[in-house]
């Protein structure tokens, strides 16, 4: 047991005797086994060094052999037919129970790396080998919990998305239309379809069932986003004025995404807001970006006059329901950096706005682009968290609009020098 001491929850003081474990785990093999393997998982989720850590996590994951329960266990269910399925000898259900285990913390583990790799810019590590929708399999077996719906998807869906930044990554040779082209059979990919009417039809999630599906289109809106913003980012243009069509279609398509990412989100917010609490940083950071890109492309790109005023409350909301998260649950030190980067994300914008629609000493309102506003654009356009830039690799936020009339006049004039 962990003796309570005043001043701190339960989690946070079970999470510091965890990390007060770490080197012991880590140095002793003789403490090699699943649980350790488990407790790292856990720490690295909490921690600022959570890639170093999930890494000792792997190392001892693969002396354990965890990666091959999954294999192990896909062919043992190939041999059974549906009849022995749910009548197993006690043995037999027990060692599959005990590969079941392992799967999952192989999951587990396969799913932070691949997170870690894709939103935190780590070198690629663990791979899965084979066809990813293998693991749907599992959800048959006698010992699968409602859980593995959660863990299956994501697994799938971030292997997905790794698979983006290979094909789109810093180093594509693809050319614009190509990657245009991966844009559009990608977003197929990650439709998700299957796995929201596998959640729909599962009568032992009942009562998870909201909270699992809104979860998963919340992802599959991050994940489409992030797709646009990296397809652009690999095209090498950033000012918005310069795009070409295809490429400001792409732009217009995140920033529908981060559209439905933000309704989705404040539509209902206990199942997604308030489960926040015991969330990891990555996804606090994944809610303050969203929003700060939405932002930043409603003022580059705007399409309606009242989206700006409905940006700016629905902002106040999430920012009252993020608090309420914070208050209620176990938010690290970092959520509140991110949760402070919403605040003032939503203060430089409202200030943005004011100024657009404060009237001029004759009298009629200033209706001039945004980028004519230097105080504002210089505000929020130049805006970038320094955590989006050395914790998260969240491409979108470089974006910027400048006329290409005036490049000419600046290029024009620098000959002329």
């Amino acid at each position: 047991m962990v003796e309570t001491r005043s001043g701190g929850s339960m989690s946070d003081l079970l999470h510091a005797e965890l990390k007060r474990w770490m080197n012991v785990i880590i140095q002793n093999k003789e403490l090699n086994c699943l649980e350790s393997v488990q407790a790292m998982l856990v720490v690295a989720c909490y921690s600022a060094e959570r890639s170093m850590i999930l890494s000792f996590a792997t190392r001892m994951a693969l002396d354990l052999e965890l990666h091959e329960a999954f294999d192990e266990l896909i062919q043992r269910l190939a041999l059974q037919n549906e009849d022995m399925a749910y009548a197993l000898p006690n043995q037999m259900f027990e060692e599959e129970r005990a590969l079941m285990w392992n799967a999952r913390t192989w999951f587990g583990l396969l799913v932070l790396e691949h997170i870690f790799r894709v939103d935190g810019g780590k070198p690629p590590g663990i791979r899965l080998k084979g066809n990813v929708r293998r693991c749907r399999v599992l959800l048959s077996h006698p010992s699968s919990t409602i859980l593995d719906l959660r863990l299956f998807s994501q697994v799938e869906l971030n292997i997905l998305r790794a698979n983006v930044g290979d094909a789109i990554g810093g180093k594509t040779s693809l050319d614009g239309q190509s990657i245009a082209d991966y844009v559009h059979d990608m977003k197929i990919e990650l439709d998700l379809c299957d796995w929201l009417r596998i959640i729909e039809s599962c009568v032992a999630a009942a009562e998870e069932k909201p909270s699992l599906l809104v979860a998963l289109r919340v992802q599959k809106c991050w994940a489409e986003m992030m797709l646009n913003c990296k397809a652009l980012r690999s095209m090498g243009v950033e000012n918005v004025a310069a795009m070409s069509t295809t490429e400001r279609t792409i732009l217009l398509t995140a920033k529908a995404s981060a559209r439905r990412h933000l309704r989705l989100i404040i539509a209902d917010p206990d199942f997604y807001l308030a489960k926040l609490r015991y969330a990891m940083d990555f996804v606090w950071a994944k809610c303050a970006f969203s929003f700060l890109l939405l932002l930043k492309l409603s003022r580059l790109i705007p399409e309606r006059d009242e989206e700006h005023q409905e940006l700016l409350e629905q902002g106040n909301r999430l920012v009252d329901e993020l608090s309420k998260a914070g208050a209620s649950g176990t938010q690290s030190g970092a959520g509140n950096i991110y949760l402070q980067i919403l605040k003032v994300s939503i203060e430089k914008y409202g200030r943005a706005l004011m100024e657009t629609q404060q009237p001029s000493s004759d009298g009629p309102t200033v209706t001039s682009p945004f980028w004519e506003l230097f105080d504002a654009q210089a505000d929020l356009q130049w805006f970038v968290p320094e955590q989006f830039v050395s914790e998260w690799d969240f491409p979108g936020l470089n974006l910027f609009y400048f006329p290409t009339a005036w490049q000419d006049f600046f290029g024009d004039f620098s000959l002329a020098m």
